[in-house]
C-alpha cells in the first residue's frame, strides 16, 4: 500500500511540475532573458532591465506569469508593464515586488569582507537595458574617508584579468572612459541622490582643460552615470558609477628617463593645500601639508609643490602680481573660483580638489572632487540656507588683490559675465537637476533606494528648496562678482582680528565643549597623519561634541566658519 501511494504522489508531482511548465510556457507569460533579471529574496524584489516594449507582445493580451528563475504569478492580469510601476507576484506562497527600470545593474559577489584595504577579489557583473552584458574578476575596496562611516558604502574597483590582481584589465563602461580603476559612489548623504553628479555636469560645461587640442582625451573631472548595485545577491540601491581623476584621465606626462614630467597631488586635510601654513617636508613620505602624493608613483618628490605653496605664502606682492600666471593657469583659477562660489563648496577650499601639472615648465592648475555638500545642503546632507560670502583660501585671497588690467580680478568679472549668459543660469542649473530627477522617478528608482534605506524618502520639495536657494545665491553672486577690486577683495579677506576658539576640556575623555564668537560651522578632527577621523556640525556659539569615539592618543582639530578656520590640538586620554 506504502509503495502504491508512493507512486501516486509521484504522479501527482511530476503532473504538477508539468502544469507548470505548461503555464510558464503559455502566452500569458512573460519571459525574461537569464541576465535581466535580478532578485533579492530578502528584501523580496525583482527588477528588471530588460526593455519592456520586448517584454509585451499581442497588442490586449493579459499576462499572468512571469518566468525568470521560476515562475511567478501576478496577482492581477497585466496587459502592459512599464518602469514608473510596480507590480505584486507570488513564488513558493512569497510575495515580491516587480520592478522595471533601464538602469544598468551591477551584481559583485565576494566571500571575502569588504574593507577600506587591501583590494579583495569578487566577481563583477553588469547587465545594461540594451543587453549588454560585462563580466570581470575585481578586486574591490571601500572608499572615502568620513563616509566610510555611513551605513550605504562606497566602492573602489580595480578590474582584473586574474583572481589575484597579478594583471590588471582595462574595461569600458557605459560610454566613459576605458580603464582598469572606478568608483561606485554610493551617495548616501545628498538628500537628492544627485548634488555630485549635477555639479561634475556642470563643471564640464563650465570648464575645458588648456591643452585639450595637444591631448583631446583629456578630461578635467569626471563623468558619472546611474546604476542599481547587488552585493552578495543583496540589492544596495541607487549609485553612481564614476570615472577617476588620475594620470590618464588628465593626460599627464609620465615619468620618463628619471625625471618628473606631469605631476598630480591630492588635498586630503588641511594646511598647505589652502596655502595656510608651510610645514617641511620628507620626500620618504606620499603625505605632506593635507595633501597625498598621486603621480608620478616612481619617486617622491615634494619641492615642486613646496616652493609653489612658499611663493604663495611668503613672496611679496610684485613679486606674486609679476608671476603667479606663469605657475598657475589663470583660467582654470578663474573658472574654480566661480565654481567653488556658485556651489558654496565648503568642503572644498583646499581639500576635496587635487592640484595638477600637464608637464615640466607648464603652471599648475585645479581639479574639482568630491562635490556632495553643495547646493544648500552641507556634507551631512542637511539643509545649510547661507546664501551669501565668498569662500577662498589663502591662494584666492592674494589674486583678488590683484587689480591690474588684466590680472585676476579682471578676468572673474569678465568671465562671470560670459557665464552667466551661457551655463551659469537658474533655468539651466535647475534643468540639470530636472533631468536626473525625472530619470530617477520614471524609473521607480527612489522608490527601490527607500526600500534599500528605509532613512531615506523621496522629497520633491527638496527641489523647490535648492532652486529658492540658488536664485539667492546668483542674486549675490551677481552684485560681490560686479564690485570693484578692492570692495571683493574686502569680502574675500579673512579677518582674524577679535577671533576667540575655547576649546574644554582639554586633555578630554568623553566630550569636547566648544566655545566661538565667529559663527563656527564645523569641527574635523585629523590624526597625526591626516587622516580625517571624525566631523561635528556646529550650531550654535557653544557645543559639546561627544568624542567617546576616539581612541586615547593626539589630534589636530579645525573649527571652521565660512570665512575662517581655526586649529588645535586635542589630547584625548
Amino acid at each position: 500500500m506504502s509503495k502504491k501511494l508512493a507512486s501516486i504522489n509521484l504522479v501527482l508531482l511530476i503532473t504538477a511540475f508539468t502544469l507548470s511548465i505548461s503555464k510558464a510556457s503559455a502566452s500569458d507569460t512573460i519571459r525574461v532573458r537569464p541576465n535581466l533579471y535580478h532578485i533579492d529574496h530578502h528584501k523580496n524584489i525583482v527588477i528588471i532591465n530588460q526593455s519592456t516594449s520586448e517584454l509585451i507582445s499581442g497588442a490586449g493580451e493579459a499576462k499572468n506569469h512571469l518566468l525568470l528563475d521560476e515562475t511567478y504569478e501576478f496577482l492581477a492580469p497585466v496587459y502592459s508593464v512599464n518602469e514608473s510601476a510596480s507590480y505584486k507576484v507570488v513564488c513558493r506562497d512569497s510575495m515580491y515586488t516587480a520592478y522595471f527600470t533601464k538602469l544598468p545593474i551591477i551584481h559583485i559577489n565576494t566571500r571575502s569582507q569588504i574593507v577600506d584595504t587591501p583590494s579583495v577579489y569578487a566577481s563583477f557583473s553588469m547587465s545594461e537595458n540594451n543587453r549588454a552584458f560585462t563580466q570581470s574578476a575585481i578586486g574591490i575596496e571601500l572608499r572615502g574617508a568620513s563616509s566610510q562611516s555611513l551605513p550605504k558604502k562606497s566602492y573602489e574597483l580595480s578590474f582584473w584579468s586574474d583572481t589575484l590582481g597579478a594583471v590588471s584589465r582595462d574595461v569600458r563602461l557605459l560610454n566613459m572612459r576605458t580603464d582598469n580603476k572606478w568608483n561606485l559612489q554610493a551617495m548616501y548623504n545628498e538628500p537628492l541622490r544627485m548634488q555630485s553628479k549635477v555639479s561634475n555636469e556642470l563643471w564640464q560645461d563650465i570648464h575645458q582643460i588648456y591643452y585639450k587640442n595637444l591631448e583631446p582625451d583629456a578630461k578635467n573631472g569626471i563623468a558619472m552615470t546611474y546604476v542599481e548595485v547587488f552585493v552578495n545577491d543583496e540589492y544596495k540601491g541607487i549609485y553612481a558609477l564614476s570615472e577617476r581623476i588620475d594620470r590618464k584621465q588628465l593626460k599627464l606626462k609620465k615619468y620618463d628617463n628619471q625625471t618628473i614630467k606631469g605631476e598630480l597631488y591630492k588635498g586630503s586635510g588641511w594646511g598647505a593645500t589652502t596655502f595656510t601654513s608651510l610645514p617641511p617636508f620628507d620626500n620618504t613620505s606620499l603625505t605632506w601639508g593635507g595633501f597625498e602624493y598621486k603621480h608620478p608613483e616612481e619617486e617622491i618628490d615634494w619641492t615642486n609643490l613646496y616652493n609653489f605653496v612658499d611663493f604663495v605664502e611668503n613672496s611679496s606682492t610684485q613679486d606674486f602680481n609679476n608671476n603667479y600666471k606663469t605657475k598657475f593657469k589663470l583660467s582654470n583659477a578663474v573658472d574654480y573660483y566661480i565654481f567653488l562660489n556658485l556651489l558654496r563648496s565648503l568642503d572644498n577650499t583646499g581639500k576635496n580638489i587635487y592640484i595638477a601639472k600637464y608637464k615640466a615648465g607648464e603652471p599648475y592648475y585645479y581639479v574639482p572632487w568630491d562635490l556632495d555638500g553643495v547646493f544648500g545642503t552641507n556634507w551631512q546632507g542637511n539643509q545649510d540656507n547661507v546664501t551669501n560670502g565668498l569662500l577662498s583660501n589663502g591662494f584666492y585671497d592674494r589674486l583678488n588683490q590683484d587689480c591690474s588690467p588684466n590680472g585676476f580680478r579682471a578676468a572673474l568679472v569678465q568671465r562671470w559675465a560670459e557665464l552667466r549668459t551661457t551655463v551659469i543660469n537658474q533655468d539651466s542649473i535647475m534643468s540639470r537637476f530636472a533631468v536626473n530627477t525625472n530619470y530617477l522617478v520614471n524609473n521607480n528608482a527612489y522608490e527601490r533606494e527607500h526600500i534599500a534605506w528605509n532613512d531615506f524618502t523621496y522629497d520633491a520639495t527638496q527641489l523647490t528648496y535648492v532652486a529658492s536657494w540658488l536664485s539667492n545665491r546668483l542674486a549675490y553672486l551677481d552684485v560681490v562678482f560686479s564690485q570693484s577690486c578692492t570692495a571683493l577683495s574686502n569680502v574675500s579677506a579673512i579677518a582674524t582680528t577679535g577671533l576667540e576658539l575655547k576649546m574644554y576640556p582639554n586633555p578630554a575623555t568623553g566630550y569636547l565643549v566648544i566655545e566661538n564668537n565667529f559663527s563656527a560651522r564645523e569641527m574635523c578632527v585629523q590624526d597625526m597623519s591626516g587622516k580625517i577621523i571624525m566631523k561635528q556640525a556646529l550650531n550654535s556659539k557653544t557645543s559639546k561634541v561627544d568624542i567617546s569615539a576616539l581612541p586615547k592618543g593626539l589630534y589636530i582639530t579645525t573649527v571652521r566658519s565660512e570665512k575662517t578656520s581655526k586649529r588645535n590640538k586635542l589630547v584625548v586620554n
